[in-house]
């Protein structure tokens, strides 16, 4: 008859023991995370990224070398709930799932409003100027639309605009500038007709103007 010989393993043993397989499926544990965030970033990193002009193709809208005062346009705020301030747009129309600028999407924003009053000879400075317009990007959506037959890719800016005097807002209000353009054009085009949008709703304002006038 054979005899089964179980021998009692100390404590000591069995905790040490213990401790290690703990670590070890830690360690594996770890090692799987750090490969799926490795494997997220590369599908982020992947996707194209997309320049983006900032120059005005409007020309200038309004004459505003006569300014009572100079005016700084600092980088616009993000406050829209995006995982990277690159992101333009999220979802089927992206290609790839993700629509990606090469650079903070509000930044391109406040680049081309600078541009915008550029071009319209406005008496631009810097953090010494008179007045000094406060921007945020607060939303962007995209939309497949229909125009004349063609699928067109629509997009929107949100924008919140603040004119600020030292420590005083003086004038504030929501703005949204909306590009069209075929689907096949991109992300891209439709960014900038949407930011050349943008801009005329601003430097039309008969409000806005007559307060840095």
């Amino acid at each position: 008859m054979t005899q089964l010989i179980v021998k009692a393993i100390p404590p000591f043993t069995f905790w040490v023991f213990t401790k290690k397989c703990i670590h070890a499926r830690a360690v594996r544990l770890a090692f799987v995370v750090a490969a799926v965030n490795a494997l997220a970033m590369g599908t982020v990193s992947a996707q194209s990224e997309i320049d983006i002009a900032t120059a005005f193709s409007g020309g200038k809208l309004t004459e505003l070398s006569d300014m009572k005062t100079t005016l700084s346009v600092p980088a616009f705020a993000d406050e829209r709930t995006v995982s990277d301030p690159r992101v333009i747009f999220t979802g089927k129309l992206a290609d790839g799932g993700i629509a990606m600028a090469s650079r903070p999407l509000a930044e391109i924003v406040g680049e081309a409003m600078h541009s915008a009053f550029a071009a319209s000879d406005a008496r631009l400075a810097g953090d010494e100027a008179g007045m000094r317009l406060a921007g945020a990007l607060i939303a962007t959506d995209a939309a497949l639309v229909d125009r004349g037959g063609v699928e067109s890719l629509q997009l929107t800016l949100r924008t919140s605009i603040q004119l600020v005097e030292g420590t005083r807002i003086v004038w504030q209000t929501k703005l949204f500038g909306r590009g069209t353009v075929p689907l096949s054009e991109g992300a891209a085009a439709a960014v900038s007709k949407a930011l050349d949008r943008l801009i005329e709703e601003l430097l039309i304002d008969d409000y806005f103007l007559a307060e840095i006038r």
